[in-house]
């Protein structure tokens, strides 16, 4: 039976993919006979409308590898869609998931510019590593973990590239098992109310890692956490300056569960300055910058986007120099047991004070701002007076 006897015909974005039956009549898509998710299609759809962007500051040729390829849902979705890219590599362990890939890379009549291999993504990547043989634009999207990857894929992304990586394993990143956390990513984790910026920021903390040792530095581009998963994008320039300025993007989030104090340091600090309770700690982890500004503003000029993924973009633009962490006024209503106020509310009444707040672009019932936990809930406590 030929793989288009098995497949059924979707269509994402402008390309048609040929996917197997069953992954997308269920909820939680199996790995066989070839792994497609569905539900990651906004994944998908951003990176598209990233590396069309990356692809144009460029210069000269420009290769993407899509290092654990699945069916070739982004891969071919990036021949297809990207034309600055010049050719498309794609490669899974499971052949059967390379034949899909294949049958859609011939559908959409891009197949000559897309190489297939069917190998483990680290031997893909080492295979990658020498300068001649590197890539422009590296993604892995593994099904778990990124850690196993992530010394490798450095290697494989020549110098100013971009690297773009997806996590699924949230619950290690947010803090339900931080020693797990320390052990795959460096750092550990910690749950709190913004757990998923930590979790950003351990894994450009544990790609920082891997990248210096290498005397390479990061910066990164854009970051997202979304649904179930993840998503780092980040480029790399290679040069010990650039590793120890790396070095200085690691630090620690300190955070009171007393008080809902928050503070970034360079080392670990046992008591709060603000009610002297004990602080608990992440990291070390990325505590600078996860958003480029320049990056998005040519983003949002040089790329048509649809107004949904605007509106992310311009999200992430408004908070891209704004301190770490968010507050989730919803926790804090409950701790003290108040009415919570409205977001637009407490967020001017922040401003008022002379602190910057803007809605969280990570979450949409948090406030990022540079005002003390005390200042804020103080003015919930005004707010419901």
């Amino acid at each position: 039976m030929s793989i288009h006897e098995q497949a059924i015909k979707i269509v994402e974005g402008k390309t048609t993919l040929l996917v197997p039956k069953v992954p997308v009549d269920t909820n939680i898509p199996p790995k066989m006979p070839a792994f497609y998710n569905p539900q990651a299609k906004l994944n998908r759809d951003l990176s598209i409308f990233i590396y069309k962007a990356m692809a144009k500051k460029l210069s000269g040729r420009a290769r993407m590898a899509d290092s654990l390829s699945g069916v070739g849902a982004r891969g071919v979705r990036v021949a297809v869609e990207v034309p600055e890219i010049s050719e498309v590599f794609m490669n899974d362990l499971n052949p059967i998931a390379i034949d899909y890939a294949i049958a859609s890379a011939k559908i959409n009549e891009v197949y000559d510019r897309c190489s297939f291999t069917v190998m483990d993504a680290s031997r893909f990547l080492i295979e990658h590593a020498s300068p001649k043989n590197r890539f422009e634009i590296v993604d892995v999207d593994p099904f778990g973990s990124p850690a196993p990857y992530l010394d490798c894929v450095v290697r494989a992304v020549r110098d100013k590239g971009l690297i773009s990586i997806t996590a699924t394993d949230t619950a290690v990143l947010c803090g339900i098992y931080p020693k797990v956390s320390a052990r795959k990513y460096f750092g550990y984790s910690l749950n709190t109310e913004y757990c998923h910026e930590i979790g950003i920021r351990l894994l450009l903390g544990a790609l920082a890692h891997s990248a210096m040792r290498l005397d390479i530095g990061i910066n990164p581009l854009f970051s997202h956490s979304t649904g179930h998963y993840i998503r780092i994008y980040a480029t790399i320039a290679s040069g010990a300056r650039y590793a120890d300025e790396t070095r200085d993007s690691l630090g620690y989030i300190l955070h009171c569960f007393n008080c809902f104090n928050r503070k970034i340091s360079s080392m670990i600090e046992k008591s709060c300055d603000e009610c002297g309770s004990i602080f608990r700690f992440a990291g070390p982890l990325w505590i600078k910058e996860i958003h480029d500004k320049d990056f998005l503003l040519h983003l949002l000029n040089k790329i048509t986007l649809t107004k949904e993924y605007e509106k992310m973009i311009r999200n992430s633009l408004n908070e891209a120099d704004m301190p770490p962490t968010y507050y989730i006024p919803d926790k804090i209503a409950d701790r003290l047991q108040l009415t919570v106020p409205r977001l637009n509310d407490i967020i001017d009444a922040i401003k008022n004070k002379g602190y910057r707040a803007i809605k969280s672009a990570i979450n949409p019932k948090g406030i990022k701002t540079d005002a003390p936990s005390s200042v804020i809930i103080g003015i919930m406590k005004e707010l419901n007076r």
